[in-house]
């Protein structure tokens, strides 16, 4: 443990003392893969359970550990007990804290996304809806709601609510998670996979498809981030690079909006979905991302001519077709 204060008995940690500890974890927060990742995962594990004991009534302590049991687990069997205990640690929020929407609005989202009960997902919306859950997070929870009225047949339905995020997103800001949720509605079905590329609406792909595409990054053709797996990789001319969940989430948010600099506030929102984050944590990815891009694409000008800093963030400036594959 790499705490200041770990000569103390951290049974005996004070709550100032701890939100200390926690701005120390946010700006170690590590990119690399392996033991040190995972250090850190289990250090903001031991650090958030303490939190909740000192203040269970604050949401966002149960919202972040459900999320570091999310990413915490070597192999699948791990994963899935990790699922479980985040859900359980979201239901404790939503009781202990159930005037907050936080809770409710990351449940929605984890039944959806593994275990697709989808009048279960509509309940704990609803509840974030009523809670007064608001900004982007409404926007991507009305779409959460389409996605599940879709499901269980209800089309009228889900093209309200997608109507309604639409309305709520007056700049546009958040189109490209609206398209991507428009179109596994008109898909109709459980999980595709779904390709974007620059400039063309989303198409639904088979698995056969999404490796012939593969194998046509490793010609030099196009560059292929798949995201349509547990693991994720970003294959190109010279090697397959996997990468960690938030660069992935990263770079696919970049490489949808090619040719656009987004602003680091704007990958914040895509990403943390406005949890606590250190200052220096998007740029400490975009250097992580860099170096391996510079190993996918053997060249050495990343940081000039493919991923580019801004004035305000970064840009994805390619010269060959991108493609993101998801789920």
């Amino acid at each position: 443990m790499k705490h200041s204060m770990e000569g103390r008995g951290k049974s005996q940690m004070t709550k100032e003392e701890l939100l200390n500890w926690e701005d120390d974890w946010l700006e170690r927060e590590c990119v690399d893969e392996g033991d040190e990742l995972y250090a850190w995962l289990e250090e903001g594990i031991e650090l958030y359970k303490k939190l909740i004991q000192v203040d269970p009534k604050e949401s966002r302590y149960f919202v972040t550990l459900a999320e570091l049991y999310l990413q915490w687990g070597r192999d699948e069997k791990i994963r899935k007990g990790n699922y479980h205990s985040a859900s359980r640690l979201l239901k404790q929020a939503s009781i202990y804290a159930p005037t907050k929407p936080d809770a409710f609005y990351h449940l929605s989202f984890i039944l959806a996304d593994e275990d697709q009960r989808w009048e279960a997902v509509l309940f704990y919306a609803k509840e974030a809806l009523e809670k007064g859950i608001d900004g982007s997070k409404r926007i991507k929870l009305l779409c959460n709601i389409a996605l599940a009225y879709a499901r269980l047949g209800y089309t009228q339905q889900a093209m309200r609510y997608i109507k309604e995020a639409s309305e709520t997103d007056q700049i546009g800001e958040h189109r490209w998670f609206m398209e991507l949720y428009m179109d596994r509605i008109k898909k109709g079905m459980t999980k595709p996979i779904l390709l974007k590329e620059q400039e063309n609406e989303r198409k639904i792909v088979s698995k056969r498809e999404a490796d012939k595409l593969k194998d046509e990054a490793i010609d030099g053709k196009c560059i292929v981030l798949d995201l349509s797996a547990d693991e994720k990789y970003i294959h190109a001319s010279k090697d397959v690079v996997r990468l960690e969940r938030k660069e992935a989430e990263i770079l696919g948010y970049l490489m949808e909006h090619q040719m656009k600099s987004c602003s680091k506030r704007s990958i914040e929102q895509a990403v943390w979905h406005d949890r606590p984050v250190s200052s220096s944590a998007v740029k400490r990815y975009i250097a992580s991302l860099r170096r391996k891009l510079a190993q996918a694409m053997g060249r050495t000008d990343i940081s000039d001519h493919i991923l580019v800093t801004t004035e305000d963030g970064y840009v994805w400036k390619v010269d060959i077709p991108s493609v993101v594959l998801r789920k």
